[in-house]
């Protein structure tokens, strides 16, 4: 398992905001120097948590695609839209199938995932009929 702590998890953080953002940018975010970032981020692509040009993550806690079939009458735009900025969700798309919607969301651990739900049902109290979670295995 490869090792990554709160500062790791920060700049990760940053990342999947902007994928692009200069090491001074993301410094200063973080409140680090800009070469402990790129010290880190070398780090991070040697163990292979950072793949490729975009952020994606192994070895840290979870990714999974949460399936949402809505309630008759539901705002599916308005729901996706309100889902889409909450921490955690990387992105929700409008899909056709057995399902409405679809999240794509990295979580800690699977309490962390298992909150994330509770709340996705409390924010939408009769608007959500079921939900299906899958959890992601590997990203090729």
């Amino acid at each position: 398992m490869v090792e990554v702590d709160s500062l790791d998890r920060a700049i990760l953080s940053v990342l999947r905001d902007s994928g692009r953002a200069p090491f001074v940018d993301i410094a200063k975010q973080v409140g680090v120097t800009e070469r402990t970032v790129r010290t880190r981020m070398r780090r991070l692509e040697d163990d292979g948590v950072i793949r490729g040009y975009t952020i994606r993550e192994a070895g840290i806690g979870l990714t999974a695609l949460v399936r949402l079939k809505v309630g008759p009458g539901t705002e599916i735009g308005s729901l996706a839209g309100e889902f889409s900025t909450w921490a955690g969700v990387e992105c929700v798309y409008e899909i056709s199938g057995n399902a409405d919607l679809v999240a794509v969301v990295h979580v800690d651990d699977t309490v962390a995932l298992r909150n994330l739900l509770d709340e996705m049902w409390l924010a939408a109290p009769g608007e959500i009929g079921s939900t299906q979670t899958e959890l992601v295995l590997e990203q090729y």
